[in-house]
Protein backbone atom coordinates (compact mmCIF):
# COMPACT_ATOMS: atom_id res chain seq x y z
CA UNK A 1 0.00 0.00 0.00
CA UNK A 2 3.14 2.39 -0.11
CA UNK A 3 3.74 4.37 -3.00
CA UNK A 4 7.32 5.33 -4.01
CA UNK A 5 6.93 9.10 -5.28
CA UNK A 6 9.88 11.43 -6.32
CA UNK A 7 9.45 14.85 -4.84
CA UNK A 8 10.44 18.32 -7.16
CA UNK A 9 13.79 18.07 -5.69
CA UNK A 10 14.80 14.77 -6.49
CA UNK A 11 13.61 12.97 -2.62
CA UNK A 12 12.64 9.63 -2.60
CA UNK A 13 9.15 9.76 -0.53
CA UNK A 14 7.11 6.71 0.22
CA UNK A 15 3.52 7.95 1.23
CA UNK A 16 0.58 5.04 2.13
CA UNK A 17 -1.76 6.01 -0.40
CA UNK A 18 -4.66 5.15 2.16
CA UNK A 19 -4.04 8.66 3.67
CA UNK A 20 -3.66 10.78 0.29
CA UNK A 21 -6.47 13.12 0.90
CA UNK A 22 -6.31 14.92 -2.41
CA UNK A 23 -3.91 15.21 -5.56
CA UNK A 24 -4.17 18.56 -7.18
CA UNK A 25 -2.66 19.68 -10.46
CA UNK A 26 -0.44 22.72 -10.74
CA UNK A 27 0.31 23.19 -14.14
CA UNK A 28 0.38 20.32 -16.96
CA UNK A 29 3.07 18.42 -15.65
CA UNK A 30 3.71 19.02 -11.98
CA UNK A 31 1.17 18.27 -8.91
CA UNK A 32 0.39 18.53 -5.48
CA UNK A 33 -0.09 15.45 -3.08
CA UNK A 34 -2.30 16.23 0.40
CA UNK A 35 -1.74 13.44 2.67
CA UNK A 36 -3.66 13.29 6.22
CA UNK A 37 -1.35 14.14 8.93
CA UNK A 38 1.67 15.51 7.03
CA UNK A 39 1.81 19.15 7.69
CA UNK A 40 3.05 20.23 4.04
CA UNK A 41 2.08 19.21 0.57
CA UNK A 42 4.08 17.34 -1.69
CA UNK A 43 5.04 18.42 -5.22
CA UNK A 44 5.66 16.33 -7.93
CA UNK A 45 7.53 16.93 -11.11
CA UNK A 46 4.51 14.40 -13.01
CA UNK A 47 1.00 14.64 -14.08
CA UNK A 48 -1.88 14.71 -11.06
CA UNK A 49 -3.61 12.02 -13.74
CA UNK A 50 -0.54 9.84 -13.83
CA UNK A 51 0.16 10.15 -10.11
CA UNK A 52 -3.51 9.47 -8.96
CA UNK A 53 -3.49 6.39 -11.26
CA UNK A 54 -0.59 4.99 -9.43
CA UNK A 55 -2.19 5.69 -5.64
CA UNK A 56 -5.03 4.32 -7.10
CA UNK A 57 -3.45 1.03 -8.28
CA UNK A 58 -1.69 0.86 -4.59
CA UNK A 59 -5.28 0.77 -2.86
CA UNK A 60 -6.37 -2.80 -1.90
CA UNK A 61 -9.55 -4.12 -3.94
CA UNK A 62 -12.25 -3.09 -1.84
CA UNK A 63 -14.40 -5.48 -3.34
CA UNK A 64 -12.77 -8.19 -2.60
CA UNK A 65 -12.44 -7.29 0.85
CA UNK A 66 -15.86 -6.84 1.09
CA UNK A 67 -16.69 -10.21 0.05
CA UNK A 68 -13.68 -11.94 2.26
CA UNK A 69 -14.98 -10.02 5.41
CA UNK A 70 -18.49 -11.09 4.89
CA UNK A 71 -17.93 -14.86 3.59
CA UNK A 72 -15.97 -14.41 7.48
CA UNK A 73 -18.93 -13.44 9.05
CA UNK A 74 -20.80 -15.78 7.54
CA UNK A 75 -19.06 -18.46 8.21
CA UNK A 76 -18.61 -17.52 12.33
CA UNK A 77 -22.28 -16.88 12.34
CA UNK A 78 -22.49 -20.53 10.85
CA UNK A 79 -20.10 -22.00 13.66
CA UNK A 80 -22.44 -20.41 16.34
CA UNK A 81 -25.09 -22.22 14.92
CA UNK A 82 -24.34 -24.97 15.13
CA UNK A 83 -22.54 -24.81 18.47
CA UNK A 84 -25.82 -23.50 19.96
CA UNK A 85 -27.76 -26.67 18.13
CA UNK A 86 -25.11 -28.54 20.58
CA UNK A 87 -24.90 -26.47 23.50
CA UNK A 88 -21.67 -25.37 23.20
CA UNK A 89 -21.12 -21.64 23.75
CA UNK A 90 -18.21 -20.01 21.05
CA UNK A 91 -17.13 -16.65 20.87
Amino acid sequence: MLVKIIDHKGKERHINAFFVKTVMPKGDDQCEIEVSGAALKIKVNQPADEVALTINAAMPDTQAFLAAAAATEEERQQQQAAAAATGIGIT
